[in-house]
């Protein structure tokens, strides 16, 4: 089913070392009607961030070669022009998930997790996303607007 009128397919990036996860997440993703990026640890969440901007980013915290860990401080250092909504998908038994950057970590999912909150989950951040993008280009529109007219 394609996306409503002037509305376009939002990107899902999926961060998880296991396949199985990552599968079943992506399988969620794409019912939802979004796009989806499924990569195996940090550094190819890394890649894949550099190439695309993402509506939401679920990513587990135990990954080979860089954790999630590394992927936030990643994109606290190199923010995207767009900030995705962040979701880290955790079995962390600890307490350790609770050192992730609140300012850019939206919510914390443990393992195991149910199907249908998942994708419900997915849907709302994206709803938020795309609210909050418009939101923001209206009041850059304004703000051309403005600047425009002042100029005259």
């Amino acid at each position: 089913m394609p996306p409503p009128a002037g509305k376009t397919r939002q990107r899902v990036l999926v961060a998880d070392d296991d396949q199985s996860i990552r599968q079943l997440v992506s399988t969620i993703v794409k019912r939802e009607n979004l796009f989806v990026d499924a990569v195996a640890d940090g550094v190819e969440a890394i890649e894949s961030l550099k190439r695309h901007d993402y509506a939401v980013v679920l990513l587990d915290l135990m990954m080979p070669r860089l954790d999630g860990f590394g992927v936030i401080t990643w994109l606290k250092e190199n923010p995207p022009a767009v900030k995705p909504i962040i979701l880290v998908i955790t079995a962390y038994a600890d307490q350790s998930f609770k050192e992730v950057d609140p300012d850019l970590v939206s919510g914390i999912l443990r393992k195991p997790f149910e199907v249908a909150d998942l994708g419900n989950l997915i849907r709302l951040c994206v709803s938020g996303f795309n609210e909050e993008l418009g939101q923001k280009l209206e009041v850059r529109s304004v703000k051309l607007e403005r600047l425009h007219t002042s100029n005259f």
